[in-house]
């Protein structure tokens, strides 16, 4: 004769199987319904990242545009969807667009310096050259061997006709990378054009012997 208590303890234990049962049936249903779930999201992060790809390689801006937005609409917050959507803007003369998309990739990694970088060439297709020297200089202050920085600055510096500071750039950067020959060839430029003017800056008052 089986002990009630004993008894019990099988009925109870005999349920909780029941039970573990169910739930292993429950849970089993779960992991598949999930299953499809997971593969979507795994084949949408997939489609984000070959958009990106396809992107770099459609052979007209208006393709680019086309991806980087179906991109950012899987993601708004894809940095390199922002940063690359932004290059593009500039490159067909919509630098203020470009802006705001280096505004949004700025939001996404404040410490990301070449963001910077492209805001000053934005800024200085824009014309407001003033702005585009600021840009510079913030990347310079964090990383003052920043050769394209150096380089832009002395081409912004330039186009306002302050040419003794522009060669002092270009000076810089070719200190730190005495081998790039865009930035001699530049630099030659300009000293013609100094030479020629007389003058370190377009300023009449600026002339030198």
């Amino acid at each position: 004769m089986i002990p009630k208590g004993v008894q019990i303890n099988l009925d109870l234990e005999t349920e909780d199987s029941e039970m573990a049962e169910e739930n292993n049936i429950t849970e089993s249903a779960k992991e598949k319904q999930k299953e499809p779930e997971e593969a979507g999201k795994t084949e949408e992060r997939e489609d984000h990242g070959q958009l990106l790809i396809t992107a770099q390689e459609a052979d007209n801006y208006e393709e680019k545009l086309r991806l980087y937005d179906k991109a950012l609409n899987l993601d708004p917050g894809c940095f390199d969807a922002w940063l690359q959507k932004g290059f593009v803007l500039d490159r067909i003369g919509k630098s203020e667009e470009a802006l705001a998309c280096y505004d949004k990739a700025f939001e996404l990694d404040p410490e990301h310096l070449g963001i910077k970088c492209l805001k000053g060439f934005a800024y200085n297709n824009l014309g407001d050259f003033e702005k585009a020297i600021e840009c510079y200089d913030e990347v310079l202050k964090v990383n003052p061997e920043d050769v394209f920085s150096w380089y832009q600055k002395g081409s912004v510096l330039e186009s306002l006709g302050r040419y003794g500071e522009a060669m002092e750039a270009y000076d810089r950067a070719l200190e730190i990378d005495p081998t790039d020959v865009l930035i001699r060839e530049k630099r030659l430029r300009l000293l013609e054009l100094i030479y020629k003017k007389g003058t370190l800056s377009d300023s009449p008052d600026s002339s030198f012997n």
